[in-house]
Order: C-alpha cells, then sequence, then structure tokens
C-alpha cells in the first residue's frame, strides 16, 4: 500500500473506532483472483456475517482510446469489473443468510460517455451490465429487490 493510502486507512480506522465501530482493514489487490475469496473469509471469521456489500473500487485511466495500453484497459477491467464480480459471487451465500444488500457504484460514464475517457465510460457500462445481470437472471435474486439503481435489498422490507 502507498503511504498515503495507508495514512488514509489507518485514520478511517481510528475514526470508526472512535466511533465504536469495528473496521477490518485488509491489505489486499482486488485485482488478484484469490482475494475476494480472502476478504469474504476473513470478514466472515471476525464478524460472522455480512450484512452489505458495496463495490466501489477501481482506477481507470482517463485517457482517449487511442491512447490506453491494453495493460491499462485490463488493469481497469481487472479491478472494477472483475474484483466487484468476485466479491459479489465470494460474498452471494452470506449476503442471502443475512437477507443483506450489494452496491455497484460505477458512475456517470456509462450512461454520458466523453471522447477522452472512454475506458472509464465502457468499463463503467461493464458494471452496468453487471448490476443488470444480478437484477434479472432467474432464481439468482430470489428474494431480492432493486431498492435503488446499482443497490439490491435480499430478503429484508
Amino acid at each position: 500500500m502507498r503511504p498515503a493510502a495507508e495514512r488514509n486507512w489507518l485514520r478511517l480506522a481510528s475514526r470508526s473506532k472512535a466511533l465504536g465501530a469495528e473496521p477490518l482493514v485488509l491489505e489486499l489487490d482486488l485485482m488478484a483472483a484469490t482475494a475476494a475469496e480472502v476478504v469474504v473469509r476473513k470478514t466472515l471469521d471476525r464478524f460472522g456475517r455480512i450484512d452489505a456489500l458495496v463495490n466501489i473500487a477501481g482506477a481507470v485511466a482517463g485517457l482517449d482510446v487511442f491512447q490506453m495500453t491494453d495493460e491499462q484497459w485490463n488493469t481497469g477491467m481487472e479491478l472494477k469489473f472483475h474484483g466487484a464480480r468476485r466479491l459479489t459471487i465470494h460474498a452471494w451465500e452470506a449476503l442471502k443468510e443475512s437477507k443483506g444488500a450489494v452496491v455497484f457504484i460505477s458512475g456517470n460514464a456509462a450512461i454520458i460517455p466523453k471522447a477522452g475517457a472512454a475506458a472509464v465510460g465502457a468499463i463503467n457500462a461493464a458494471i452496468e451490465a453487471l448490476e443488470a445481470f444480478w437484477s434479472s437472471v432467474p432464481g439468482v435474486m430470489s428474494g431480492c429487490r432493486q431498492a435503488t439503481k446499482g443497490s439490491y435489498s435480499c430478503g429484508g422490507s
């Protein structure tokens, strides 16, 4: 973790503790195929349940499509799209058990694309498609309802 990012997470964890919360800070790269499984396992080990999952991680280069390298495209997809997909899949049983909720954050570039940020728009559109998957495939969202655009409540009122 970069020093500035580490300081921010430590400060956030300290503030959370001061408010009575029990933060679980994990230094993982969500681009790694095994990271989501580790996050879910450590969360369940520590808290015994998962009530909500907010898929917000992502860092996509805001470059013109002609300037982006394959590596930059792949990095954006691995972190933002595949990270959200893997976390949701690995947390799914725990979320169903707790009647929890899933939130996907993609940004407005999916619906208001800009020429200078084609990758951001394309990857955000993929997140929108992933969110639509969770809301439309029979049996996947059994007992769940769309609470707001990009968020679902499963089994609750």
